[in-house]
């Protein structure tokens, strides 16, 4: 599990784009590992928590997106992971850029963890304020 939560080291010196396609590669299990716990968090958190902050018989999402939304996110997150090493070969330096594939995942776990976020936000307004949301 340690090995899981390190970030990877750049190979030494790797001298074909080929290389650096494979380094991406080999993370990729990684990536939607990162991507897919703090999906399922967040959609645990709208359905749940959401759900608690919108009056009864409203929807805090619509069911349709709850129950296709995460093939379509997963689908087009990998779209994205693929377009990091594109633009690696791209801009061809010689080595993996380990701070483009860190800020990479980094993004795309805040991007997943917003629709959790806002629905704990969501409820916590309805406890303040003591009104649930329309």
């Amino acid at each position: 599990m340690e090995r899981l939560l390190e970030w990877p080291s750049a190979q030494a010196d790797p001298s074909t784009r080929r290389v650096i396609i494979a380094w991406w590669e080999t993370r990729r299990v990684r990536f939607n590992l990162y991507v897919g716990i703090v999906g399922a968090v967040s959609w645990c958190l709208v359905l749940i928590v959401g759900s608690a902050a919108v009056k009864p018989g409203v929807d805090f999402e619509e069911p349709l997106a709850m129950i296709f939304g995460p093939f379509v996110y997963v689908i087009l997150a990998n779209i994205c992971y693929t377009l990091g090493w594109i633009v690696d070969t791209a801009s061809y330096s010689g080595k993996p850029r380990t701070r483009l594939y860190k800020a990479g995942v980094i993004f795309s776990v805040v991007l997943t963890s917003l629709p959790g976020v806002w629905a704990v936000v969501a409820w916590l307004i309805t406890v303040i304020t003591g009104r649930k949301l329309d």
